[in-house]
C-alpha cells in the first residue's frame, strides 16, 4: 500500500540554507511530463526518475546509451520502477570552451529523444537559467516539480508515493566530487540525500565501470 505525501518539502537556496525554492520559471518554461508514466505496473515498487546533467554539446549516441543501460538494470533487478528520464543541459554560464548556445543544445537533445524514445524527455530549466546552477540545485528543482508540484506518483488506492530521483552520472563526474575546488561538501551530501543512489557509468579515463553508490 502506498503512503500519502503529507510532509512539506524543504529546499536549499544558493547559499545552502533551507528555504522554499525562490524565483520564477524562465519565460515560456513548462516542465515536461508528456512521457512520464501515469500509472505503475507494480504499485509495490518505488517510482524512479533518472536525471542526467551535462553540456550535451553535442548530445551523442553514448549519452542515450547511458540511459538505456541504466533502464535495463532497473527493469530487471530492482525494487524500483522506472517511470521517466530527463536530459538537463547546462546553461550558457557554464562557460565551457566551445559550448554551443543553450537553445541549440536543448533542441539537439529534443531531436535525439522525441521520435525514438517513449520515456526520455528534455528539461530546459537549467539551460535557461541566467547563471550557472550547481547539480544540487538542479536536483532540487526536479524534486520540487515531481514531488512538490506534481504530488508524486498517484497509486490506485488514492494515495501518492514519493518519486525517487536518481542522478545518472559518468565516472568523471563522480571523480570530481572528491575535489573541494569543484564540489562543496554540503552539495555532495545534498546530492546523496535527494538522489539517494547514483548509477555510475564508465567514462573514458575513469574506471568506475557501471557501479552504483
Amino acid at each position: 500500500m502506498g503512503e500519502p505525501i503529507t510532509d512539506g518539502i524543504t529546499r536549499r537556496n544558493d547559499e545552502g540554507s533551507s528555504s522554499s525554492i525562490q524565483g520564477t520559471p524562465p519565460p515560456g518554461y513548462v516542465f515536461p511530463t508528456h512521457k512520464l508514466a501515469k500509472t505503475m505496473q507494480d504499485s509495490s515498487k518505488i517510482p524512479l526518475v533518472l536525471v542526467a546533467c551535462g553540456s550535451y554539446s553535442p548530445v551523442t549516441y553514448l549519452h542515450l546509451r547511458m540511459f538505456e543501460m541504466a533502464a535495463d538494470y532497473f527493469n530487471d533487478h530492482s525494487k524500483y520502477e522506472l517511470i521517466g528520464g530527463y536530459f538537463s543541459p547546462v546553461s550558457d554560464y557554464y562557460q565551457k570552451e566551445g559550448l554551443a548556445p543553450a537553445h541549440h543544445r536543448v533542441r539537439m537533445c529534443e531531436l535525439a529523444t522525441e521520435a525514438d524514445s517513449t520515456w526520455l524527455m528534455v528539461d530546459s530549466w537549467e539551460a535557461l537559467q541566467p547563471s550557472y546552477q550547481r547539480t544540487a540545485i538542479v536536483l532540487d528543482h526536479f524534486d520540487d516539480q515531481l514531488n512538490g508540484r506534481l504530488g508524486g506518483m498517484a497509486l490506485p488506492d488514492g494515495t501518492a508515493r514519493k518519486i525517487q530521483i536518481l542522478l545518472l552520472a559518468g565516472g568523471d563526474l563522480i571523480e570530481s566530487m572528491g575535489r573541494k575546488d569543484v564540489w562543496a561538501p554540503e552539495d555532495v551530501s545534498f546530492v546523496h540525500a535527494v538522489a539517494a543512489s547514483m548509477w555510475i557509468l564508465q567514462t573514458l579515463g575513469y574506471d568506475c565501470g557501471g557501479s552504483r553508490i
